[in-house]
């Protein structure tokens, strides 16, 4: 999911705290073996690296679309 060219779009990215794609990646560089291996540092992390968010969210859910919506209870 990390291509060069999603790399180059996130790098000088940072949320309104901070956060930056190291910060959203650097799980996944310590372990390795995680099973997803990014995690939203905050919130506002799933908008500002939503280049890498998205596909990972989607192909994770089965095809659940950024678009989509739970149904109702």
């Amino acid at each position: 999911y990390l291509t060069r060219e999603v790399f180059d779009a996130l790098k000088t990215k940072k949320t309104s705290f901070g956060s930056t794609l190291l910060d959203v990646i650097q799980s996944g560089i310590e372990n390795l073996d995680s099973g997803v291996g990014i995690y939203a540092p905050d919130a506002e992390a799933y908008d500002v690296f939503a280049d890498i968010f998205d596909p990972i969210i989607e192909d994770y859910h089965g095809g659940f679309k950024k678009t989509d919506k739970h149904p109702p209870k």
